[in-house]
């Protein structure tokens, strides 16, 4: 993959620096100037105003853009960890071994393993699975059957965790008088008429273990479901192909690796209107 940009601490963000310089010091002066502020707040206020609003913002800005293989201005670093120019797309294929994939669009010309292509020939670009309905739409029910038994056994879990376990352990921390028992609450849980539904067992562990084997099973079966692909389709009828694999981590691939191939594909389609324009 592209070199993590967190080697390099001391460059900032333009957008950040601009932040840090125009609306800290008038936070800090609308707090520290408060009628109502006593003078022995006023570090704290400091402190507090800095983190929240200067060092977690910075912190977003660069774990977002590390994961995305971006510098903190947003550019890309090859395997040397020198910049590059261009739009540059960086994904994996396959599981084991895991090889890297790169789509670049550079000077109106789009550069994928198949080949090169001028971005004004192109039709139509996206990202999905090649195959044809007839395999996708069996195993597009079968992963939706399984998403749903998986929301449907940790709600019993959650639901168990925040209307039961967290409040008498609550008050068991803070020596709070015992108004209801657990299993009492427990019963006024399942007295509600969504909650009987879904909550069946006050014993937290069954329902855990088994969202915990769909999860594991989903992990095991996806490389043989999921197949994906960079799909071009030319002006003159030709159709290119640069197949690539999300992880097998679903969180990964919704906030790193889906949006990541969404703008890229918004950036070659922006390139596209341009060339045709001209």
């Amino acid at each position: 993959m592209a070199r993590n940009p967190f080697r390099k601490p001391y460059i900032f963000s333009k957008k950040w620096a601009i932040w840090f310089v125009v609306g800290i010091p008038f936070i800090l002066y609308a707090d520290l100037t408060d009628a109502s502020a006593k003078k022995s707040d006023g570090v704290s206020t400091t402190i507090f105003v800095l983190v929240i609003f200067a060092l977690i913002p910075w912190a977003i800005m660069r774990i977002s853009r590390a994961l995305r293989g971006n510098s903190p201005q947003g550019k890309t670093y090859d395997d040397d960890g020198d910049v590059i120019d261009g739009e540059i797309l960086n994904l994996n294929l396959g599981y084991r071994p895991r090889v890297r994939v790169q789509a670049r669009l550079v000077d109106g010309v789009l550069e994928i393993p198949a080949g090169k292509i001028a971005v004004g020939d192109i039709k139509s670009i996206k990202a999905k699975d090649p195959r044809s309905l007839f395999v996708k739409v069996p195993l597009i029910m079968f992963l939706l059957l399984l998403s749903l038994l998986y929301f449907y056994l940790i709600l019993q879990p959650l639901f168990l965790l925040v209307f039961i376990e967290i409040p008498w352990n609550v008050q068991r921390l803070f020596n709070a008088p015992q108004i209801i028992s657990h299993d009492q609450m427990y019963e006024q849980l399942h007295s509600h008429k969504f909650f009987s539904d879904v909550v069946h067992s006050q014993a937290l562990l069954r329902p855990s273990l088994i969202v915990l084997s769909v999860v594991v099973f989903t992990i095991i079966v996806k490389p043989f479901i999921i197949k994906t692909a960079l799909i071009i389709d030319t002006n003159d009828g030709k159709r290119m192909l640069m197949p690539f694999s999300y992880s097998l981590n679903p969180y990964i691939q919704t906030l790193v690796e889906t949006p990541r191939a969404t703008r890229f594909i918004r950036k070659v389609k922006r390139a596209r209107k341009r060339a045709s324009s001209r």
